[in-house]
């Protein structure tokens, strides 16, 4: 097939990334949950007949990745004869491609006149999926016990919705008055994806579409070649720790060669017993999402992208647990510290290659998830989870981290809005800010997390179900930086909140308790707690970059002005004198 000439290329490129845009867009408008509309916990894909990823999820990037393990895996599990036109797949198989089971896709074959030329794929995080304890399991010890596994199922046949595996779902599931419109909104998304690559065909032929999907993948991959070879050589090691019942090492090698690039996690721990593992899918997603924030932002993201990264994951770790071990969390434990620890590993590959604008320090590790269900003072059931912060970025060679930046490997999110957590569910945020002093010291500043106060309001008690990661484990700093603050969950008991509230709206620090305060360890059973109780969480934050000594002496004038850093630190760490 001859190429095609650039402009065509670069109008029908364009066209399709926005293709994507518009299905994110689609399912964003018509879904429900809080995960969906405010926090865009989602991607959407289109692939070209054999299953290429020609648009790689213009959402969250590593659901890009998973979705093309699970069209794999439909295209495994069903024979052509066996995909017609109007026919979408479900699936949420942590070892077929999902990041974890709570991430639903659906995937969608494109016909035009009979033929198959694409496909299309929607993926996002549902509320529930009927585990043992709402949300996820933090105690469960087999993957059974973290809620339905659907393998591939046909789920729309040739365009009518299977009404009986519908309503099997919502009977499953503790939230079915968002999932249904949710799993409604990833089919509108993909009805949408069909729509406009079929204009796009009517407009310039099949052929030509064809061409473009060859000439986009092979124009990505010769500049991700180009953008590696310029890496030195070498072995670029590092190892992180993961804290939950027990610590467990993390261990990757980056190896450049050539115009390649080697994962090896060879020496990482075995899987654990608990939901902390990671699929090797999700493990890749999340080091092919690094990858690109770091090494090939500016690129057009498709299947060409990672043809030259090679992975080595032996079995049964925590990063390619297999069945029966849970991984439930994998989303947000196993494969965030596989991100992190390729992170440290490749950042010190462009260090040696004089690239350390592009390297960054660890950014904020150690997830918070807290799951509130009961009946408020109306009757009415409830099943929430809580708002959380937003993590602090790792600093790089050439400016500070991100304050609140998210996290690295999971890029385009936001947080939900908290007026709307509020009218839905029965809590009342006391604040939510920047957690002072927690970035990083260093020539440039790790970026600030954010802390986030509240009390339940509107009910009188609730079961907590609360877990979280890497407690004593700090985010570590980049040549010469110290490390990020670490996650920390405070619970005072029995306080004088309610009366406090009437005239102020305190800081933890001032509430009265009967107990407490008490840092609660990372893995807890399910406990009962009353509106009397408040919470106090702090997201985890960047580590620095370079000699805290080198900072300029305006960089911590302005931190302290802007209360980034008190004053007692701009005493002991950059030896800064008070302020006049």
């Amino acid at each position: 097939m001859s190429k095609i000439d650039p402009v065509t290329l670069e109008i029908i490129q364009n066209r399709l990334i926005e293709i994507g845009r518009e299905g994110g867009y689609a399912l964003i408008r018509t879904g429900a949950s809080p995960g969906i509309v405010h926090t865009k916990d989602l991607g959407f894909n289109i692939s070209d007949a054999e299953g290429r990823s020609v648009v790689y999820s213009m959402w969250m990037p590593r659901h890009g990745t998973t979705l093309k393990f699970m069209l794999e895996a439909v295209r495994r599990r069903f024979l052509d004869s066996d995909i017609k036109p109007g026919d979408m797949f479900l699936t949420n198989n942590p070892h077929d491609g999902a990041l974890h089971n709570l991430d639903i896709a659906i995937i969608s074959p494109i016909h035009f006149k009979g033929e198959l030329i694409a496909w299309a794929g929607c993926a996002t995080h549902h509320l529930d999926i009927g585990a043992v304890t709402p949300g996820r399991a933090p105690q469960a010890t087999d993957w059974r016990q973290e809620g339905l596994i659907f393998p591939p199922i046909k789920f729309v046949e040739e365009g009518r919705l299977r009404e009986d595996l519908f309503e099997f779902f919502l009977t499953n599931v503790r939230a079915p008055q968002y999932q249904g419109l949710d799993l409604k909104g990833q089919i509108a998304a993909n009805n949408v994806g069909r729509e406009r690559l079929l204009q796009i065909v009517d407009r310039y032929g099949m052929y030509t579409l064809k061409a473009c999907f060859n000439e986009m993948i092979a124009i990505s991959e010769a500049k991700t070649r180009e953008r590696i070879k310029q890496l030195r050589p070498g072995r670029y090691e590092a190892t992180q720790y993961m804290q939950y019942d027990r610590m467990y090492a993390i261990t990757c090698a980056v190896i450049v060669e050539g115009d390649s690039l080697t994962f090896d996690f060879t020496g990482t721990d075995p899987q654990s017993l608990y939901m902390v593992n990671s699929a090797l899918p999700c493990t890749i997603a999340n080091v092919h999402n690094l990858f690109i924030c770091l090494l090939v932002p500016d690129l057009t993201i498709n299947e060409g992208c990672f043809r030259p990264l090679k992975f080595i994951l032996p079995e049964k770790t925590v990063l390619s647990c297999l069945p029966p071990a849970p991984c439930g969390a994998a989303s947000t434990a196993g494969s965030h510290k596989a991100a992190s620890v390729a992170l440290e590993a490749l950042s010190r590959a462009l260090l040696a290659s004089g690239q350390s604008w592009r390297a960054n320090a660890a950014w904020g590790m150690g997830t918070i998830d807290l799951v509130f269900t009961g009946t408020d003072n109306n009757g009415a059931p409830f099943f929430t989870r809580a708002q959380l912060g937003a993590r602090g970025g790792g600093a790089r060679g050439d400016r500070d981290g991100a304050d609140s930046g998210g996290v690295v490997h999971s890029t385009n999110q936001s947080i939900a809005n908290i007026e709307t957590m509020e009218r839905r569910n029965p809590i009342l945020y006391m604040y939510h800010r920047y957690r002072q002093d927690s970035g990083g010291a260093g020539k440039y500043r790790g970026g600030n997390s954010t802390e986030v106060a509240f009390k339940l309001h509107g009910t009188r008690e609730s079961q907590a179900i609360i877990w979280y990661l890497d407690r004593d484990v700090p985010n570590p700093g980049l040549n010469g930086g110290e490390p990020g603050a670490t996650a920390q969950t405070w619970l005072k008991r029995e306080t004088d909140i309610n009366s406090i509230l009437k005239t102020e709206i305190p800081d933890f620090e001032k509430v009265k308790a009967g107990g407490g305060p008490e840092l609660l360890p990372c893995q807890n059973p399910p406990m009962v707690i009353t509106d009397r109780d408040v919470f106090l969480l702090q997201e985890p934050a960047g580590g620095g970059f370079g000699d805290p000594s080198d900072r300029d002496e305006m960089q911590v004038s302005h931190d302290l002005e802007e209360g980034h850093i008190s004053q007692k630190k701009a005493n002991e760490i950059y030896k800064r004198i008070p302020l006049k």
